[in-house]
């Protein structure tokens, strides 16, 4: 799912390119007159700043003489014990952050989803997303909740098999399931 700003009522994006209200109408020109190339550019900039920022500001506080140790007196309660190998834990998901930012494919994905939201919301169709919406909440959900049953009966039966012909847990694993394709629905129209 791409990155999308906060819905954008009347016309008027909220822009990657600068977070201020900006006509659809004009973010559509901008981004002709400009290219791809050099969106991916300006996101690339933009993910090079955040992470120095937050290699700036935020690595040095977690770094910091104690840091670790108010955090594990509260989160492990060892005030008065030696924790050694929890701070070396710590330190470690501290790096492991770092190192993730840093690296290559999460960098891409940044471009990739900050590119394509930014053109996705200056070409933003209102209607299909209204469309999309009412099909999920008025028809599919409708259909989802009518035919629960027999759905839950048809998806236990072919669940039986991976569940070594226990009836519970394959019950148990079409009810989830179910559960989770509404979660995805409703969350989908919620992004839209």
């Amino acid at each position: 799912m791409v990155l999308k700003a906060i819905e954008c009522p009347d016309g008027v994006c909220h822009s990657h390119h600068g977070g201020h209200a900006v006509p659809r109408t004009a973010m559509k020109q901008n981004l002709q007159t400009h290219g791809r190339e050099w969106c991916e550019r300006l996101a690339e900039r933009i993910y090079e700043m955040s992470v120095d920022t937050y290699s700036q500001t935020v690595m040095p506080s977690l770094h910091s003489s104690g840091w670790q140790r108010r955090h594990l007196d509260w989160e492990f309660k060892l005030a008065d014990k030696n924790s050694e190998p929890d701070e070396t834990l710590v330190e470690g998901i501290i790096n492991a952050t770092e190192s993730f930012l840093r690296s290559s494919e999460v960098h891409r994905l940044f471009i990739q989803e900050l590119v394509q939201g930014t053109f996705d919301e200056a070409t933003e169709d209102h209607l299909r997303s209204k469309a999309v919406k009412s099909l999920i909440e008025e028809e599919l959900m409708v259909m989802l909740e009518n035919k629960e049953e027999e759905l839950l009966d048809r998806l236990t039966k072919k669940l039986l098999d991976g569940s070594q012909g226990d009836l519970n847990i394959a019950k148990q694993s079409a009810l989830e399931g179910v559960s989770e394709v509404k979660k995805l629905l409703l969350n989908h129209t919620e992004s839209i």
